[in-house]
């Protein structure tokens, strides 16, 4: 994964990560394998300094270091990735993507422990059926009765045209917590719909955060709970901007008031405005990776070989009583486009 790191990560200006943070990024991309697909996540506020990295990948088995299959967590990943290539699974026909992510606060562990994120095909499966056949074969997924009764309560409040878009679990923690990501519930019904699920804001600013960012995204496409044997008071709202051009002027006004509310500085809005474009093979090629050389000859003229890099979502952290908190997601990927 380094190889690929180094294709795109001279396009992250220093506003956005710090020199420990860059090292921290390249240790771990240095031990994982390569994926085609991946994420970088910032945190918009003065002094912060932290950069996780997600990973995705399709249906296949990734190649895996030895000493990471020694641990649990890794294990029941790969047996899961082993069910997944299975074309006889029904894993193999349900299943969109799954993602890892990972934490880079601390120092980085020999083997790394990450969350891990599935999503399936919509036009197939159900979220009823996402709950009841898929989520039980996710390494460490919970099966108390609570949170089983906290996850349905979660699809059956849903307002009409919204769904799950995926759920998570932390592998390196005890099965207790599921990520929960909704996707089309429009701002105006965030508040009801987490007053039907059991969610509680004594504070009551969730609301006047809403209609504030309603008159710079109008539809927010992914709402980010913690469902336990209790719906944990933190959430995530996530925006994103489709068919996105060089002029689009959308992301530039929501970071700019992100900018004045004190959740994002001007250095880093400029930085992430800054990170959307394509490198190509003829614009560095002593830094193209080498596993990508036999795909570029094969295809030759008919194809481009390249990454690409947008600005893919901005995420409010919003917890009852305490500061918000705002953090942008910068997206990479390699393909060849005919």
């Amino acid at each position: 994964m380094a190889d690929y790191l180094k294709v795109v990560t001279p396009y992250l200006h220093s506003d956005l990560i710090s020199p420990e943070a860059m090292s921290r990024l390249q240790a771990l991309a240095n031990i994982l394998p390569w994926f085609s697909k991946g994420m970088l996540e910032f945190r918009l506020s003065a002094n912060q300094s932290q950069v996780d990295l997600s990973v995705f990948l399709a249906c296949r088995t990734p190649e895996l270091p030895e000493k990471f299959l020694i641990h649990p967590a890794w294990q029941a990943f790969f047996n899961f990735c082993q069910q997944w290539s299975d074309r006889t699974s029904s894993l193999y026909r349900d299943l969109q993507y799954a993602g890892l992510e990972f934490d880079l606060e601390d120092r980085l562990c020999e083997v790394p422990i990450p969350s891990f994120f599935v999503s399936w095909n919509q036009e197939i499966v159900s979220d009823l059926q996402v709950l009841k056949e898929i989520a039980p074969k996710i390494p460490n997924y919970p099966v108390s009765l609570k949170l089983e009764t906290n996850l349905q309560r979660c699809v059956d409040s849903l307002p009409i045209g919204a769904r799950i878009e995926s759920i998570g679990v932390m592998l390196s923690r005890p099965a207790q917590v599921v990520r929960v990501i909704m996707n089309g519930i429009p701002l105006q019904q965030v508040s009801d719909y987490l007053m039907k699920i059991g969610w509680s804001d004594p504070t009551d600013k969730l609301s006047t955060l809403i209609s504030t960012l309603f008159n710079f995204a109008p539809e927010i496409r992914l709402l980010a709970l913690d469902v336990g044997d209790i719906i944990y008071p933190r959430i995530g709202l996530e925006f994103f901007i489709k068919k996105q051009s060089q002029q689009e002027p959308r992301w530039q006004l929501f970071l700019d008031h992100l900018v004045e509310m004190g959740l994002c500085t001007p250095a880093k809005k400029n930085a992430l405005l800054a990170w959307p474009g394509v490198s190509r093979k003829v614009d560095m090629p002593k830094l193209w990776p080498q596993n990508l050389t036999g795909g570029d000859l094969l295809l030759g003229a008919n194809s481009c070989s390249a990454f690409v890099r947008t600005l893919n979502h901005i995420k409010i952290v919003y917890i009852p009583g305490r500061p918000l908190e705002a953090k942008g997601y910068l997206w990479f990927c390699h393909d060849w486009w005919t």
